[in-house]
């Protein structure tokens, strides 16, 4: 499974030209769902949000809410960005940060977290495989 610091490393161009499935080679993807979730975190990362918003707003997931709620914080939308916290529910990741982010500190490990949360159910990974 490729880690999360080589997926940061692509550019725009190499997610717009990679699917999913050839993003998280040479693992094997179990939920094309999630595998969607990574793209959409990697070109929130390069700050693409309207990239990053066409995938997330297509999973109605706890995990696609997830992210479709950071995409509008980057945005500087946060009425909108708690509406999509709100639609999340129960989320390991969320209650790993207590809640809504409230400090840069914050958003960067809930960033890191989640992004290693939806590879791990891309790829039907555990903590405990890597």
């Amino acid at each position: 499974m490729p880690n999360s610091q080589q997926l940061l490393a692509l550019t725009k161009t190499d997610l717009d030209r990679q699917s999913p499935e050839q993003l998280l080679a040479p693992a094997k993807v179990v939920s094309l769902p999630d595998a969607h979730l990574v793209k959409a975190a990697l070109y929130l990362k390069l700050g693409c949000l309207e990239e990053c918003h066409r995938l997330a707003q297509q999973y109605p997931t706890p995990t696609g809410n997830y992210w479709h709620g950071i995409m509008h914080r980057h945005e500087g939308d946060i009425s909108n960005s708690k509406y999509w916290y709100a639609r999340v529910g129960r989320h390991p990741v969320l209650d790993a940060i207590g809640g809504y982010p409230k400090n840069a500190e914050a958003e960067a490990r809930e960033f890191a977290l989640l992004l290693e949360y939806t590879i791990r159910a891309a790829t039907g990974t555990s903590d405990d495989s890597e």
